[in-house]
């Protein structure tokens, strides 16, 4: 393409080139022909009009005549510009201005006609239009062509000594007719004669071709010539001095007449020749211009269609070089990902012939297909030795975490057994604070096991009641008091999922925790679908930009493989945790915009880990009703203004509230033996936003034994405004939450109650649910 450019560049520079020279010398000879019969015409009208200055009677008719066909001459150059003449700007600018000039010719005449201008200003002043037209001739010349303005300098210098002849022929003329000629025009006449001289000497006939000189030198050795020089030289050496120092005889004036005639019609005929010379110069060098333009550009195009072909020819080799080897990094490209994951396997793998070597050649093209092989060996060998050194980290950091666990699962079981221990109720406060701390720092801790491509080892031997797993999972989070959960149906999880479930939830219970303010709610939701379970997380927070949406979502569809070294600085941390373990299980997770400005969550968990309720095996009918005789009411909730802390099991610590307050129950229904319990239907669910689950009861069957909710507390601890003697407690704003000793003394007389209960219970083959008030934990193995 470039070559094409320049070559129609270089076609356009020419033909422009020549196009204009063509322009310029048709508008010079358009306007050549009547700008010189103008020029001849002032001469004369100037010559006639000082001879009619001093003998009006003489020549007064001959200038009329004069001026007749100095008009028309003036009048056509006048209307050249108008009359349909193509011209470039320099020289119709010239040529307009030239018209102008000749304007003023009206007043120079009448000033000549009124006898209101001497001799010199009439001179003067015809004169100066003719060195107008003389500058416009040199305008003319000039066509472009470096060649041709050389052979114009001829002519021009030509009409110069004609106008210097003229100036004389005007002078001698006045003479003639005035019979003096003073001082000062004799010293004009000699300047005009040494020009003439040095113009044809020197500038005119060394310049013309032979021929022409040939004819210029037998004209200046003519005798009419001869005649001129010596009435010249008779005219500046005849001057005298006194009275007669300014005389002018009329014989020399007529010598002067006979002779300057022939010789001017010489002159004009040798300029005439000359400038058909010129044209036929000009016209030569035009058509030389054109034969070049052709030749140029034929021969470029020549040259461009070569160098197409060549380049074709060689771009077609080298497309299809390139291609090859396109077509080779693209399957080096493809395959390696492939063996790199076959090598993070730790599969044994034959580098040579699953990604052969590159081979083009030994030319630039080979050295890039070795350059190429060179990159897949660097590749390969820093990615056998990050797999190494990943996988060498994985196991150190799974390794420090197991051993952490293990220190951890010792900590909580020393807890419980101080929890069981003691009864005063700020121990328990604190107990209960580092049982909560403690169970989220086993999270963080299989944090580290999953990111470092292992799997949490919590396992339930039997399925979970989805509220407990709900509950286990806020009891992870650091500000579980803000969370609300509402549970509408009573479903289990199947065993294998109930860790890893809690695992997710609780990360994103911490997630929409973190990035809500104080003490705006968490509320969780969880009901049956169409296609699974679905569990609604939802925060009051500042929530995301709708990218920052999209990549969470992509990141939960395609979680990327985890490197722990280049991720240390991600605060994203916990959601590629929940993405790994939600495609583990199959789970889907969405986040969603939230109505009140924050974000909300979908997990769906599949029909897969959704079981039904497992069945309890329980004892003998009649050996049930000799050890438990319980009433049909199977809990009491707690009175107006008291705030009921629930008993989390091992995986739970739930002291925020669930569920709206329920109607206290009568003092007097405590804790009695019922007979020995039927097994129980667990098909009810439980009722929506309460913290304990219902559980419906065949009327003939009896239900295992439960706790009676502050059944066994003291009078103190159940009204202590009965033992103070304050007033009654409709008459004061029931608030027993502020006092945080009394959810220890519940707590305390509630393991008192149980460990009475205990002492009594006889042993039974099946799992009573929420008989004691103390923490129960979800069975595992860890």
């Amino acid at each position: 393409m470039t070559l094409v450019a320049l070559w129609l560049a270089s076609s356009a520079q020419l033909y422009t080139e020549w196009q204009r020279q063509k322009d310029r010398n048709a508008a010079s000879n358009a306007a050549a022909r009547p700008i010189m019969a103008a020029f001849f015409d002032l001469q004369e009208e100037r010559r006639l009009s000082g001879a009619e200055l001093a003998d009006p009677e003489g020549y007064q008719k001959a200038l009329r005549a004069q001026r007749s066909r100095t008009d028309a001459d003036v009048t056509t150059v006048q209307e050249l510009p108008d009359s349909g003449w193509s011209a470039p700007d320099d020289i119709r600018a010239n040529v307009v201005q030239v018209g102008r000039n000749l304007r003023k010719l009206a007043d120079y005449r009448a000033g000549v006609d009124q006898r209101t201008a001497s001799q010199q200003q009439t001179f003067d002043r015809y004169t100066s239009l003719i060195s107008g037209q003389l500058n416009l001739f040199t305008t003319l010349s000039h066509v472009g062509l470096p060649n041709i303005d050389y052979l114009a300098r001829p002519a021009i210098d030509s009409v110069w000594g004609m106008e210097m002849i003229s100036r004389e022929n005007a002078l001698f003329t006045r003479g003639s007719v005035t019979g003096r000629l003073s001082a000062t025009e004799r010293g004009q006449l000699a300047g005009w004669i040494g020009s003439q001289h040095f113009l044809y000497d020197n500038k005119i006939v060394p310049l013309v071709p032979d021929d022409q000189a040939a004819l210029y030198r037998k004209l200046m050795a003519g005798g009419a010539w001869k005649q001129k020089t010596t009435a010249e030289q008779k005219v500046l050496s005849g001057s005298g001095s006194g009275a007669d120092a300014d005389k002018f005889s009329k014989g020399l004036g007529t010598t002067w007449s006979d002779s300057v005639g022939p010789v001017a019609a010489q002159l004009q005929q040798l300029n005439a020749t000359y400038s058909v010379t010129l044209t036929a110069a000009t016209e030569k060098e035009l058509s030389a211009l054109v034969r070049r333009l052709i030749v140029t550009s034929v021969m470029g195009a020549v040259a461009v269609l070569v160098v197409v072909l060549i380049s074709a020819l060689l771009t077609r080799t080298l497309r299809r070089r390139i291609s090859a080897l396109r077509v080779a990094a693209l399957d080096l490209q493809t395959r390696m990902p492939a063996v790199v994951e076959r090598l993070r396997s730790g599969d044994v793998v034959d580098l040579d012939a699953e990604l052969p070597a590159i081979q083009h050649g030994d030319d630039e093209l080979g050295q890039l297909g070795q350059a190429l092989n060179l990159a897949r060996h660097s590749a390969l060998d820093t990615t056998m030795a990050q797999v190494s050194q990943f996988r060498g980290f994985e196991k150190l950091l799974q390794r420090i975490a197991r051993r952490t666990q293990l220190l951890i699962g010792l900590q909580m079981k020393k807890l419980s057994e101080l929890e069981r221990r003691h009864e005063d109720p700020e121990v328990l406060e604190g107990l209960f604070d580092l049982d909560h701390l403690t169970a989220r720092l086993r999270r963080y801790e299989e944090n580290l096991v999953i990111l470092g491509g292992g799997q949490p080892q919590r396992r339930w031997r039997k399925p979970v009641l989805l509220l407990d797993v709900l509950r286990s999972a806020q009891s992870e989070v650091q500000d579980y008091r803000r969370i609300q959960i509402d549970v509408e149906d009573r479903v289990w999880l199947a065993e294998r999922a109930v860790g890893l479930v809690i695992h997710v939830l609780a990360e994103l219970m911490e997630n929409a925790v973190g990035f809500s303010r104080p003490p705006t709610p968490v509320e969780v939701y969880a009901a049956r679908v169409g296609r699974g379970l679905a569990v609604e997380i939802e925060d009051r927070g500042v929530g995301m930009d709708p990218e920052q949406y999209d990549e969470a979502n992509r990141l939960m569809t395609e979680p990327p493989r985890m490197d722990v070294m280049s991720r240390a600085d991600d605060v994203r941390l916990g959601l590629y945790v929940v993405a790994r373990l939600a495609r583990a299980l199959d789970i889907q997770v969405e986040l969603r915009p939230s109505s009140f400005g924050g974000t909300r969550v979908v997990v769906l968990i599949p029909d897969e880990l959704v079981v039904e309720a497992p069945g309890r095996t329980g004892p003998a009918p009649e050996a049930a009703d000799a050890a438990w005789p319980p009433p049909p009411e199977a809990a009491v909730a707690d009175p107006p203004g008291v705030e009921h802390r629930t008993a989390p099991d091992a995986d739970t610590l739930v002291t925020g509230r669930v569920g709206p307050l329920e109607a206290a129950a009568p003092v007097s229904d405590v804790w009695t033996r019922p007979p020995r319990p039927h097994p129980v239907s667990q098909t009810a669910g439980a009722p929506r936003a309460s913290g304990t689950l219902r559980v419906d009861v065949a009327p003939d069957v009896q239900p295992l034994p439960k706790r009676v909710r502050l059944a066994s507390l003291a009078d103190e601890l159940r009204d202590p405004a009965a033992g103070l003697g304050v007033p009654p407690a409709d008459e004061q704003t029931p608030d027993r939450r502020s006092a945080p000793a009394r959810s220890g003394a519940t707590i305390g007389a509630f393991q008192r109650q149980s460990r009475m209960v205990r002492r009594d219970v006889p042993p039974t083959d099946h799992e009573p649910i929420d008989v004691l008030p103390q923490r129960r934990r979800i069975p595992t193995e860890d």
